[in-house]
């Protein structure tokens, strides 16, 4: 309950004057862990690792790419690169089936553009992949902005939150970030937006919301429940 009252009233302040929302994909709109934990299995297959535990493959799941594969695969400097391209290759066969929205995603950025927000999207997965996996979904037209990493991760999240705010003509104070990682929260803080934890996701849990003074919500929907309570 304590909890409760707390989120809540960091939203009423968070959500004033919000012009763009940009979400994270992977653990904020997209379900991907039972993806993304198949092709660390299969990729690691390729260097005789057999036995990933569960405990070691959570930890892929937030976070930069490159570096997630070479922490969870224990690979050298010299191996990341090709890692990277047979994991890929098992993303593209699988993601279309194994991966999903999470409920309530496509409802939530309708309402907020109905609501005068605008859409972006700060990933660390490669842009292209990206604009296909929403593709896929059937919402890549409810975006404003779109952006992703490039094959050489030269971009850092902070990076894609600002191409999102220059797209839009817009400042990092009438932004918001959401994400599932602790990656997402020093990104925004970088770029300056405000940050909502989405706890539902991958990587944040409620106790991390308390002790960075964060919003955070269970469900994206509430997003949307927030603006009919501010509106």
């Amino acid at each position: 309950m304590v909890f409760n009252i707390f989120k809540w009233y960091c939203f009423s302040i968070f959500m004033a004057n919000v012009k763009l929302v940009i979400f994270d994909l992977d653990g904020t709109l997209n379900n991907s862990a039972q993806t993304i934990k198949y092709c660390f299995r299969r990729t690691g297959e390729y260097y005789g690792k057999y036995d990933i535990s569960e405990e070691c493959l959570d930890t892929g799941l937030t976070g930069p790419f490159d570096v997630n594969i070479s922490k969870v695969l224990e690979l050298k400097p010299d191996q990341v690169g090709e890692a990277i391209r047979r994991y890929v290759v098992h993303f593209e066969e699988q993601s279309p089936r194994m991966s999903e929205l999470f409920p309530g995603s496509t409802e939530t950025i309708l309402y907020l553009k109905e609501h005068g927000c605008k859409i972006g999207l700060a990933t660390m997965m490669v842009e292209s992949y990206a604009v296909a996996i929403l593709r896929h979904y059937g919402i890549l037209e409810l975006f404003d902005s779109v952006h992703g990493t490039t094959d050489d991760f030269r971009y850092g999240k902070e990076d894609l939150i600002r191409f999102c705010l220059i797209d839009t003509g817009l400042n990092a104070e009438d932004a918001i970030m959401v994400g599932d990682g602790q990656d997402d929260h020093r990104a925004a803080k970088v770029a300056g937006t405000r940050f909502v934890a989405a706890l539902y996701g991958f990587g944040l849990d409620k106790e991390y919301c308390i002790e960075n003074d964060i919003p955070g919500i269970s469900d994206v929907s509430e997003l949307k429940d927030l603006i009919n309570q501010l509106s």
